[in-house]
Order: C-alpha cells, then structure tokens, then sequence
C-alpha cells in the first residue's frame, strides 16, 4: 500500500470515478494525492465520452479528513502558501470547471479540505450518520481551498462563521438544510444512481452550458478569496500558531 496514498480514476463508459485512496489515514490528502487528483482532472477535461463524474473515498472510516496536517507540521510559510495552498486551489478549481457533472459521494465524514473538495462538485450526495465541519481554526490555521468562499454561496455568512469560526461539525441533516450537501440517503448508492440516471437523460451540450452559467457567479467571486486563503494560512504559519497547535492537537 502507498503510504502517501493516491488518487484512482476508474473509468466506465460514460462515467468516470476519482477514487480517495488513503483509508489507513481517513483518506487525508497528501501532496501525492494532489498531484494525482490534478493528472486525473487532465484527462478528464479532454474526455468527451464521459458525462459524469463521481468522487469516492476508499473505507468507511472517513470521506476525507481534510489535509494530511503530518506532511505540512514542519513545512515554511512560503512551502505552505505555494505548494500546497495555491496548488490545491488551482486543482480544486480545475476539478470545479470539469465539463462534466460532478458528484461527492459522501459515504463517512469530510472534515477542512475534504469538505472543500466535496464542496467543488456540483452535488453531494451523503450518508445520514456522516458529519462535515472546517475545524482549522482548531489547528491554529484557516481554510485554505476556497472552503469559506464556496459555504457562503451556498449556505451564506451564518454557516460559514459557524463552521469555521467554532471549529465544530454538524450533521448531515443540518448540512442538508443549509444546503451544503443535495441529498442525504440511507440507501447511499441507489441515491448515486438516481441522480446518475437524471443526468444521463439530459442533453450534453445543454448540461454543460448551464453548468458554465450557474457556476461563473462562483469563479467571479473566488479570485480574490482564493489570494486571502494562501496568504493567510501562510501568515498563521509565520506567526508559530499553526505548529503551536499542532503539537497540542497531535
């Protein structure tokens, strides 16, 4: 097993799957695990045979727990602010500008940046028992992947500050009612199917542009959040915080 883990993509006719595969470490992104997502996005965007596109994790423990904090406890701020904040945008964001519908599918919880990813697909689809918070504020840093920038426009200033300024998570229910996550479903995969087969009736040009119409609001917004996020999870660094509390919290 590859200790840094790995991004799969799995691909079945007309819809693909990007796999989180790290469930020893609750599929805790890695810089690996970036940079395979980012090749897996690559091949995706130039795939026209592919309609769909689900995002999975690997085990039961855990959609994902966010960044690997391990990897970045002794990185610099410049180490913080450039490969892993910027680059995690510039994925997260290529992931968000796929052609393609794309689906989290939630089945544990997602926590800090496995929030963020989820939160850049079109839609989430959860288990009921999972929780979803942006606890970094709790490891003396902030969201660094456009996480608050992506709560506010779906669910406003509110959830946003109650998520990242406490730190705690919140059920899928309440995520549901915020709108954070589209479904919630005891029968997880027969929801994935459901939603897969209502995409696949519609038409392919047409899903695509009104993809492209309901998101631009997104991307106008994200340019200068998307600078305040690597910058201030930099600045946290610099200051000692984040490693101050990753040492109390590790």
């Amino acid at each position: 097993m590859n200790e840094l883990g790995a991004v799969r993509l799995e691909i079945n006719g007309s819809v693909a799957t990007l796999v989180l595969d790290r469930p020893a470490k609750r599929n805790a992104l890695s810089s690996h695990m970036i940079a395979d997502l980012k090749t897996g996005v690559e091949e995706l965007e130039n795939n026209g045979q592919v309609r769909v596109v689900l995002l999975r994790a690997s085990g039961d423990r855990a959609f994902c727990a966010g960044a690997d904090t391990q990897e970045f406890r002794n990185a610099s701020p410049e180490d913080i602010r450039e490969p892993w904040t910027r680059l995690g945008q510039r994925v997260f964001a290529s992931l968000a500008e796929l052609p393609q519908t794309t689906i989290a599918v939630m089945n544990g919880s997602a926590y800090g940046g496995g929030l963020e990813l989820a939160l850049h697909c079109d839609f989430r689809i959860a288990s009921p028992h999972i929780e979803i918070g942006l606890p970094e504020t709790t490891l003396g840093t902030t969201p660094g992947w456009s996480g608050l920038t992506r709560v506010v426009s779906l669910a406003g200033v509110p959830a946003a500050r109650m998520l990242a300024m406490t730190g705690q998570g919140v059920d899928a229910q309440r995520a549901y009612d915020w709108g954070l996550v589209d479904v919630v479903a005891e029968d997880l995969e027969a929801a994935v199917q459901q939603l897969v087969s209502s995409v696949l009736r519609t038409g392919i040009v047409a899903q695509s542009i009104v993809k492209r119409l309901l998101s631009q609001s997104e991307k106008n917004a994200s340019g200068t959040a998307a600078l305040v996020d690597s910058l201030s999870g930099a600045y946290t660094a610099a200051t000692g915080e984040t490693a101050q509390y990753l040492n109390i919290n590790h």
